[in-house]
């Protein structure tokens, strides 16, 4: 079906009618004019009238049908068809999947390179009517023309980031849908079965991936660094590996920039190392592999803090806190004196949980805002729910609570929540629990996550450090509230505490409250893309339905004929100008014509026919 970019030209055809109404004009009924003696030109007269008559048909025809195709190749006109040489304008957003994985080298080539030269093919393909698109790992579509997509594509390297292809495609699929020219979306990728997922489209999809066979890999999968802080006689890291190999590999496990400790490690378990004592201080912690062809996930990195244990004084009188005091005393994760004071409102920091008599809160309270703490106990709420992850710990179910208060404005500190509401806060040298640690409350002292709890609480939270987390390339990390800066390697990133912040490449990045280090946020390769092993094209096409699957070195020479538009305008064009050279024979010749007959085509008729008419009246 013939469709036109721009239909509204099409209003031109009314001029074709100008070549009609012209002859129409000039056929008027010549004059009589006697004219004796001329029998003889009679037969010549009437043969040379008829071959200029079909030649002026002829001629006026040729100028209709110029005019025609003129005014319809200016509407644009396409088809949905191969046979028609180039495309009309189209819609496309080209996916190139540079992710982690596509650094992998196979056969001295990372596969990134033939990606890339298979983009650089689909755009040499583009014409400056298409609407173009560049999608990679970073998930940020930029539009342009093909020269500026292809030096993007030119500079691309390998991302640290993982790539959603399910995801990548949705968003693809969303560009295109506000889109009235043809559209299709192009995907270049590895293809890694960790990657792809469901997406349902309405574009046309288009996939080029590599046949032959990914190579084996081995990559940092995790690093743990247990409870923390270490203390000064050291710690543990436990490390797990990923990939498709079983064969073990040389391990190095490093504190900073210290000699490190190696071990043989497999795919499938994990190992634990001794980590030697180090000073006091936020230590880089890394495990390492030897390099092979895959080298982005060959490191992982966590973040340690080395302090000595927590002094902490506790009263019999409260059970369970008085408990769990004890075992981590007896591992020597705190020592008893006077330090933190945990369960009440000390001198110094202190770890505070409401009163088990409810008169006592006022007076409570009334301590806390001399101590300029900014929080206050409130009311009891009997809305249970579930707190925030603690300590590497999942959230735990809390009962009852006291609702936490902030006084003069002060909304910063908070270290957990129920809902969306503050249940454990931090203000000045105090924190404070919305909760009696005690079942009829919560069901954290009677779970395994209530030792590293009361350990988080006195080590970290009571110190201000409460923030260890973990995250991905280019992955919101969730800020504590005191943060104000992010730090990593001299580079510093202005934050607001309680917002996201995403970092752009592995690494340790360290959290700031002024000059204090508050916690730390580890970065690493997403351990997913270590998996290098493909999805099979029957999985591909069942969670795209539709999509066509080929090499890469295939698809530039299918892109546009698969859902692209021929444009008819070049034809068009031609046959104009095949036109015009016959009307310009056309009419020279008719001119010599009428030439010939004395005076042009109507000069001839005037003479022809009072002669016929004089022969008719001589007859008689």
């Amino acid at each position: 079906m013939i469709g036109f970019l721009h239909p509204w030209m099409l209003a031109g055809l009314a001029a074709a009618g100008v070549p009609v109404l012209l002859h129409l004009l000039q056929r008027r009924e010549p004059p009589t004019v006697p004219f004796p003696a001329v029998r003889y030109l009679i037969t010549v007269t009437q043969q040379h009238q008829r071959r200029l008559k079909l030649q002026n048909w002829l001629l006026l025809a040729v100028r209709t049908l110029l005019i025609a195709v003129i005014v319809l190749a200016a509407a644009g006109p396409t088809v949905a068809t191969r046979g028609v040489p180039g495309h009309g304008p189209s819609a496309l957003v080209l996916v190139v999947d540079n992710s982690a994985s596509s650094a992998a080298v196979v056969d001295g080539t990372p596969r990134l390179t033939g990606l890339k030269a298979a983009a650089q093919g689909v755009l040499a393909r583009a014409t400056p009517d298409d609407a173009l698109w560049l999608l990679t790992a970073d998930g940020v579509p930029r539009p342009g023309g093909a020269p500026a997509l292809g030096e993007l594509v030119r500079r691309l390297e390998p991302s640290p980031r993982r790539m959603d292809l399910g995801a990548a495609l949705a968003t693809a699929d969303g560009i295109l849908a506000a889109q009235s020219r043809p559209e299709q979306i192009v995907l270049l990728s590895d293809m890694q079965a960790s990657a792809v997922s469901r997406a349902e489209l309405h574009a046309p999809l288009l996939v080029g991936r590599p046949s032959d066979a990914p190579v084996r890999n081995v990559g940092v999968r995790a690093l743990a660094a247990g409870t923390q802080p270490w203390s000064v006689d050291g710690g543990h890291a436990v490390v797990s590996l990923a990939g498709d190999s079983g064969a073990a590999v040389p391990l190095t496990v490093r504190l900073g920039t210290r000699a490190g400790r190696q071990a043989l490690a497999s795919v499938g378990g994990s190992t634990t190392i001794d980590v030697p004592a180090a000073p006091g201080g936020w230590w880089i912690l890394s495990a390492e592999l030897d390099p092979d062809e895959l080298r982005l996930d060959d490191r992982r990195v966590g973040v340690v803090r080395v302090a000595p244990p927590a002094r902490v004084e506790w009263t019999a009188a409260d059970h369970y806190l008085a408990a769990a005091a004890e075992v981590l005393a007896a591992n020597h994760r705190v020592a008893r004196g006077k330090g933190v004071t945990l369960g009440t409102l000390g001198p110094g920091p202190s770890i505070v949980e409401p009163p088990a008599d409810p008169a006592a809160i006022g007076a409570l309270n009334r301590a806390l805002a001399r101590r300029g703490v900014g929080w206050r106990f409130g009311a009891i709420t009997r809305e249970a729910g579930t707190s925030d992850s603690l300590a590497g710990q999942p959230g735990a179910r809390v009962l009852m609570r006291h609702r936490l208060e902030p006084e003069g404005g002060a909304h910063g500190g908070v270290v957990a929540r129920v809902g969306r509401e503050p249940w454990i806060v931090r203000g000045a040298d105090v924190v404070l629990i919305g909760s009696r640690l005690e079942p009829e409350w919560t069901e954290l002292p009677l779970a395994a996550a209530f030792m590293p709890f009361v350990d988080f609480l006195v080590n970290r939270a009571a110190r201000g450090e409460a923030a260890l987390i973990e995250t991905a390339p280019g992955d919101p990390a969730p800020l504590p509230d005191r943060v104000t800066e992010v730090r990593r390697d001299g580079r510093r990133w202005r934050v607001e505490g309680g917002a996201t912040f995403r970092p752009e490449d592995p690494g340790a990045y360290f959290l700031m409250a002024g000059d204090d280090t508050v916690g730390a946020i580890s970065a690493n390769v997403d351990s997913r893309e270590s998996l290098l092993a493909p999805a099979g094209d029957a999985q591909v096409r069942a969670l795209w339905p539709g999509a066509r699957v080929m090499p890469p070195a295939r698809v530039a020479d299918q892109v546009f004929a698969s859902s692209a538009r021929g444009d008819l305008r070049g034809p068009l064009l031609w046959t104009a100008l095949a036109l015009g050279l016959l009307e310009v024979l056309l009419a020279s010749t008719v001119a010599r014509g009428r030439a010939e007959s004395g005076g042009g085509g109507h000069a001839g008729q005037r003479a022809a026919a009072p002669a016929a008419r004089a022969g008719a009246r001589l007859t008689v």
